[in-house]
């Protein structure tokens, strides 16, 4: 099974956003509204039961995900905070790779990358963007994914190969798993519904297809043609930006 399998989630009365997560630490919180969580994981459940062929019942349970288990697009997006910021360290570090200089980061630089099998290289960058917070895991699975499909194909690390495009590829790869891993959190047990191994695999395909449609949509926009005059903390803001318009995408499928 995928990641769902081990997801535990966060109860009703957990705070909507923890204090390590919040992109606006000094914005008042509210308080989460009472089994918040409820419908969004038992319409997520249903479709988790049904094969993952319920494209509307999909778009229910993230509806529900954005507007009530999430408090809105305001207060979901704040949650991604900590996730926004390690992508603007994530988008420095390949900006300076692309220019031929070292990325800034602990223990690595362009001789210790360089030729390296990319697998390696992409762990070494991997290790060294990773915050120490309570978002750590998620943060290391979404930016060894995002560079894994940006770089595929490429056996040995070259920082000559990087491109405005494989950096837009990236941040909006790098975007959707960040999205994807929450939602998968959140969800606790709904894909324990499922009557085997390949039913959850086929649920979780579908919404990771979903989240990356909705991320490449409203992201996209915002990088193309951009890229060289972006830097890290733009980049935060960017990917902030788009998780608002993606929740009112899917604030939308309730009405």
């Amino acid at each position: 099974m995928g990641t769902s399998s081990s997801s535990r989630g966060p109860g009703s009365n957990s705070p909507l956003v923890p204090p390590w997560a919040d992109s606006e630490p000094n914005a008042p919180q509210l308080q989460p509204e009472g089994q918040r969580f409820r419908e969004f994981r038992t319409q997520l459940g249903q479709f988790v039961s049904g094969g993952g062929s319920d494209g509307a019942k999909l778009r229910s349970a993230l509806g529900s995900y954005a507007r009530k288990a999430t408090g809105g697009g305001t207060i979901g997006s704040r949650r991604f905070g900590a996730m926004a910021s390690a992508g603007g360290a994530l988008f420095d570090a390949m900006a300076a790779l692309r220019d031929g200089q070292d990325p800034n980061l602990p223990n690595v630089d362009l001789d210790t990358l360089n030729g390296r099998p990319t697998q390696v290289a992409i762990g070494m960058l991997v290790k060294a963007l990773v915050p120490v917070n309570g978002d750590a895991e998620r943060i290391r699975v979404a930016l060894n994914d995002a560079l894994s499909e940006a770089l595929v194909g490429q056996e040995e690390f070259d920082f000559n190969r990087i491109t405005d495009d494989i950096i837009a590829e990236t941040m909006i790869a790098y975007l959707t798993e960040c999205i994807f891993e929450q939602v998968i959190l959140d969800s606790r047990d709904a894909f324990a519904k499922a009557r085997n191994a390949g039913q959850a695999d086929r649920a979780e395909k579908a919404m990771r297809v979903l989240v990356r449609a909705a991320t490449d949509k409203h992201m996209a926009k915002l990088l193309t043609g951009n890229v060289r005059m972006l830097n890290g903390r733009m980049v935060r803001d960017v990917q902030l930006h788009a998780i608002k318009d993606i929740w009112a995408e899917w604030e939308a499928y309730e009405k």
